[in-house]
Order: structure tokens, then sequence, then C-alpha cells
């Protein structure tokens, strides 16, 4: 679609019991770990080589602290999605999607009153998009929202609330047709990166790897915070 396979990967990769004096709940799901039961879960997808595995990456901790300063900290359980997160982008999306299904149906079964916010950069905000289009009307009434920031499959043409860079391109994987109704999303993309406004022929250089890895230090307006920090505050309030 948009160029070699070499290319696309290059892309992508420059850049996811109860305590009675706490009030929390944890509950077993079905074929799943134990579930910590809040009034609300964020659930972080790591980009490519983003931090270690077995956490929400480098950047989405920033999104979460943001989530967390609207919702209090004792309201948030947090959790991210551990897959390989790899160069090998074709089977690292798949076990990417399948990993967040089954997270997403541990919290729907496990914690039947719990709001989920799901977040993803770069390759990790491409599973979280493409896992929300495949839910049910059922696991959708239970989303607070999603946040994304470096979107390969950014789509600034689509409503919801979008902080963009003014370009009209898609991401480096194609626009995104449309998400599910009654799905708030506010999706990031900096100025400048080619991963989320590429017309499919910009080759990667030192210049364009930079602004996909900014998202916790460039400032958007009229909030002037990081992407970051502005897709944990804007999904939490839904504004």
């Amino acid at each position: 679609m948009f160029g070699s396979s070499i290319i696309r990967r290059a892309l992508i990769g420059a850049a996811t019991a109860t305590v009675a004096a706490s009030g929390i709940v944890v509950a077993t799901a079905p074929a799943a770990n134990a579930v910590t039961c809040r009034a609300y879960t964020f659930i972080g997808v790591r980009g490519t080589a983003d931090g270690v595995k077995a956490s929400m990456g480098d950047r989405l901790p920033t999104a979460l602290s943001a989530f967390r300063a609207k919702k209090g900290t004792a309201n948030v359980t947090s959790d991210y999605v551990s897959y390989p997160a790899s160069f090998d982008y074709l089977y690292s999306m798949g076990q990417g999607r399948t990993a967040l299904k089954a997270k997403i149906n541990s919290y729907v079964s496990g914690c039947p009153s719990t709001k989920i916010a799901l977040f993803g950069y770069s390759q990790g905000a491409h599973v979280v998009g493409d896992v929300v289009v495949g839910l049910s009307s059922t696991q959708r009434a239970r989303l607070q929202g999603i946040g994304l920031i470096g979107d390969p499959m950014f789509n600034p043409a689509l409503r919801g609330k979008v902080s963009k860079n003014g370009s009209t391109r898609g991401g480096v994987w194609g626009k995104r047709a449309s998400w599910p109704t009654g799905v708030f999303v506010y999706n990031v993309c900096n100025t400048g990166d080619l991963i989320c406004a590429n017309d499919g022929t910009n080759a990667v250089t030192s210049a364009s790897v930079a602004p996909h890895q900014k998202y916790t230090t460039t400032t958007y307006s009229p909030v002037s915070t990081s992407g970051a920090y502005a897709i944990g505050s804007h999904v939490a309030t839904r504004s």
C-alpha cells in the first residue's frame, strides 16, 4: 500500500478477593489472571521497542498521570498489554490484538462496573484502534474512551476530539475508515511525525523520527500540555 515492507517497518519501529480497608475488589475472570476492580481501568499498549515488554512503555505513564489527576488515584486501576511490540510488525500486531482482547474481556467479566480507558502509542495505537472497531456493543458500552498518540492509522478527518498537526495526510498504514458510534476518541499527531502523517512516499530520516518520540515533551494549545498528557486528561473528562 505504501511502498516496501522494509520502509514501513522502519517507520513504525522508529518510534503498550476483597480488601475491606481500601474497597478494592480482586476478581478472577475465566481463563484470565486476577484483576483489580476500581471505578476506572486504564490499559496502556506500548509502541515498537518502547520500554520493556512487561510495561506500558515510556510514554503512556504520562497519560496515566493525567487520567489519575482527573479521576483520583484511588479510583483508577492501571494495566498494560504484554506483547512483542517488535519490528516483526504483522506478527507483533496479531499478538497485541489477541492480548488486548483478552485483557478487555477479563475486566468486562471480572469487574462489572468498571469503565475501561484504552491508550496506545505508535504500534500500540494501531493495536487499540483495530481492537476497538471489532468490539461488541456490550463491550463498547464499558469504554470510558480511547487515547492515541502517533497512530499509524491516523485519520484527521474523523469525528471526535483530535489535536493534530494541520496536515490532511493519514498514517503510514493508511487512514482508519471510522470509529464505532458512541466511542470517545482523542487522537494526537505531532507536526512532522511520519508515522501518523504520511502520504506513503516519505522515507524515514533522523529528523522525522524525532517528532514521533516527543509526545511527552511537545506541547499542544490551548491546553499547553504534552500530547501524552492531553490524551489522558481528555479521555478522563470525555471533552
